[in-house]
This record gives structure tokens, sequence and C-alpha cells, in this order.
């Protein structure tokens, strides 16, 4: 749990542009943002924030800027894949960067960033006490039976709120793109928005979904596990899965990771918090329905791991 440079200047970005969702935020730190960075609001970057807000599907930077070292410097690290597409279309990645560089640099952000750092520490410990977990990828690794050979980061911000996904993982587990296995463990990213608790740089846990502790690594199970799965079966997803699921997968690949992933992190939310942390709301009755399904078959997974001791083992069943 840690609060991240790259992050924090998108937080200051959000705030100036005036684009951040309307949710509760410490009040000193931001008033120490609005006082260090308001006479920088005409800079190119503040501009450029808006328009990718602004674009349809937001501006996606906080995937984009994982792929970079932190400001102001901001370079391409040496990562096996290229970073996302995001935001705008026609918008290069080159050019967030070029005004991002100059944002940093003018402002002094990394000055102000440096003279916050005692505070940016609280907020991370408040973080991981309010969502009473430890070592989230520890519990996903056993109840896995599997160790995911990754290294989690849960990025906790006092300010930014991500506009469009705020998770990824370095390379992606995709088998169809993935560079040789075992060359590096797998960067597994949740960029975590906070509320202010009852003293400064607090957290407030009902703003932490405590979901978020465990879907991103529970993608790099998933995405090579059901590939491989869909491989051995030798048949068409269609005879295996029936018209219902097939369809959808037709309409979108990731439906059944989806609710494979919601069901397994309600399990680790029941094992962990003795409830699931995000309830149904109704709009979407398919997912439910799969969800609470995959979720029943899963207690028979718990309740006999000597027969089953990995997912891998129980996922034919």
């Amino acid at each position: 749990f840690a609060v991240d440079a790259r992050i924090e200047l998108l937080g200051v970005l959000q705030e100036l542009a005036g684009v951040r969702p309307d949710l509760p935020a410490d009040p000193e730190y931001r008033k120490a943002v609005l006082g260090r960075f308001a006479r920088h609001r005409k800079h190119a970057a503040v501009k450029l924030y808006q328009e990718l807000a602004a674009a349809p599907g937001g501006e996606g930077l906080a995937i984009a800027l994982l792929w970079c070292t932190p400001p102001p410097e901001l370079a391409l690290r040496g990562l096996s894949t290229s970073p996302p597409y995001f935001g705008a279309e026609g918008q290069s990645f080159s050019r967030v960067l070029t005004v991002l560089r100059s944002f940093a640099k003018a402002s002094s952000f990394s000055e102000f960033y440096a003279s916050r750092r005692a505070d940016y520490a609280r907020a991370a410990d408040a973080a991981r006490e309010a969502l009473g977990v430890d070592d989230p990828l520890a519990r996903v690794e056993s109840y896995l039976g599997l160790s995911l050979e990754s290294r989690a980061l849960w990025l906790i911000s006092p300010l930014y709120v991500p506009l469009t996904r705020g998770a990824f993982i370095v390379p992606y587990p995709d088998p169809a793109s993935l560079p040789d296995p075992g060359e590096a463990p797998f960067e597994v990213y949740t960029v975590v928005a906070y509320a202010p608790g009852a003293k400064s740089m607090g957290a407030n846990v009902t703003q932490l979904h405590r979901s978020a502790l465990w879907q991103e690594p529970l993608f790099v199970f998933i995405d090579p596990a059901l590939a491989a799965f869909d491989a051995e079966l030798g048949i068409s997803p269609e005879s295996y899965y029936g018209p219902e699921v097939a369809a959808c997968r037709r309409q979108n690949t990731d439906c059944v990771k989806s609710w494979l992933v919601g069901a397994l992190a309600g399990r680790l939310d029941i094992a962990a918090f003795g409830a699931p942390s995000m309830g149904f709301d109704g709009s979407d009755p398919r997912r439910e329905k799969w969800i609470l399904a995959l979720s029943e078959r899963l207690k028979e997974y718990e309740s006999d791991r000597k027969r089953w001791p990995t997912l891998w083992d129980f996922l034919p069943r």
C-alpha cells in the first residue's frame, strides 16, 4: 500500500482542471495543493487533461503513466509491452508526456511531493488499517493454491479519482501476447481513491471498495487459466458452456472472466470480512445469476482442498 508520485501528479491536474468527481477529499491537503499549484491553471497540461477527461471513456492516464518513471522525468520504462491506448482519439502518448513533464518541472511538483511524504505514509497506513488486510496477495494465492509470481501494489490516492480503468497488470497475462514467461514477476497495480476519516489523511472504509483488494491479482490466474481450459476442452465454447454463456462470450470475451472474478472476490470477502463487499443492484440480472451460481460452486472447492489443492484442479468441475 503506497502513495505514488505519478498518480498524485494526476490528482493535481484533475483538481486544477475542475473535473474531479464530487467525492470527499482531505481539506487540508486540497488547500495545500491549490495554494501551491493554482497559479499553473493555464498550463497546457491542465487544458489537455480537460480534453482527455471529456473524451468518451475518460482520460485513462493512471494506467498509461505506470509505464513511466516518476515525475518530472516520466521516462518510459524498459517494459516488455507498450503503453495502452487511452483518452481522446488522435492524442499521442508522447504529446501527453511532453506536457506533463513540462508541468511537473514548471510547478516544482517533485518538491511538493517530497514535502508531503509523511502525510502520504499516514494515508497509506490508514487505508491498510481501514481495509483490514495486511497482505491481500497472500490471501489470493492461498485461496488459489498457487503462486502468482506477482508484485502487487495498491496505490492509495488522497486526491485523484480514476475516471476509467484504475487497475492493470504489466505485462498483461494474455497467453496470446505474453512474452516468454519467467523473465520477471507480474506488476499488479490497483489505484484506490479514498475519503478522509475523522483525522487528517485518514481513510474512510466506506469509500474503499474492499473488493479492490482481490480483483486484479485474480486476473493473473483467470486470464491464462481460461485460455488453457478452453484449449484443453477441444470443443466449441457453445457446446460446452451452453447458448447463454456462449452468447455472452461472443459479445464480450471478458464476460466469463468477470463473472469468475466477481464470484472469487465475493468468497475472499466472506473469508476476510464475513460478507461480500459489493452488492447487486439489479442492473445486470444475467451477471448476478452467474456470479451467485459460481459462488455456490466455490463452496464445494473450499470444503475439500485435499481433493482440489488448487483452483486449476477444480476448474473443470
